[in-house]
C-alpha cells in the first residue's frame, strides 16, 4: 500500500502521532520515536510506553491503530490505519530512535524551534514497537485532498 515515495516519508523526520482509542472510544496518542517500512505493508513505529502508557495499552487491547506522519516544514501529511501489536523494543529499535530524535531535532531547530521547546515531546525511555499492518491510508495534507483515501477502505 505503500510505494516509494511513501516509504521514503514516513521514515524521513517527519512528526509521528500515534493513536490508538479506549474501551469508550475516546482516542489515546502518543509521539512516536521512528519508524520503518516492513516488505509486508506494514509501519513499525518506536514510541515510549512511558511516557505514553494510555496509546500504548489501548493498542494493545484493541489490536488496532492508527499513525499520522507530518512533514514540519508543509505539513505534507499521511495517515495510515490497520491492526496493531506491541512488542519489546530490541537494540535496533532503540537505535532507530536515536537516529530520529537526532534527525528530527535538526530538522525542527532548522525551522526555528528552540530545543527546549520540543524536548518534552521525546521521552528517550521506555522504548516499544508498535507494528502497525497498513489496512488503510489517506492524504491528511491540509487543503482539497485532505482525507482522500489511497488505499484500503473508502
Amino acid at each position: 500500500m505503500l510505494d516509494e515515495e511513501r516509504r521514503s516519508f514516513v521514515t524521513s523526520p517527519v512528526m509521528i502521532i500515534l493513536a490508538g482509542r479506549g474501551a469508550d472510544l475516546q482516542p489515546s496518542i502518543g509521539r512516536g520515536l521512528g519508524a520503518r517500512v516492513t516488505g509486508d505493508d506494514a509501519v513499525e513505529i518506536v514510541v515510549s510506553e512511558w511516557q505514553w502508557p494510555q496509546a500504548v495499552a489501548d493498542i494493545r487491547r484493541t489490536g488496532a491503530a492508527a499513525a499520522t506522519f507530518a512533514r514540519p516544514a508543509d505539513y505534507v501529511s499521511y495517515q495510515v490505519k490497520g491492526a496493531a501489536a506491541v512488542r519489546p523494543a530490541m537494540p535496533a529499535d532503540t537505535a532507530l530512535a536515536d537516529r530520529y530524535l537526532e534527525e528530527i531535532g535538526r530538522t525542527l531547530a532548522d525551522l526555528g524551534l528552540q530545543p527546549a521547546l520540543v524536548a518534552p515531546w521525546f521521552v528517550g525511555r521506555g522504548h516499544v514497537v508498535v507494528r502497525l499492518k497498513i489496512l488503510e491510508i489517506y492524504v491528511q495534507t491540509p487543503g482539497r485532498t485532505a482525507g482522500l483515501a489511497l488505499g484500503g477502505a473508502s
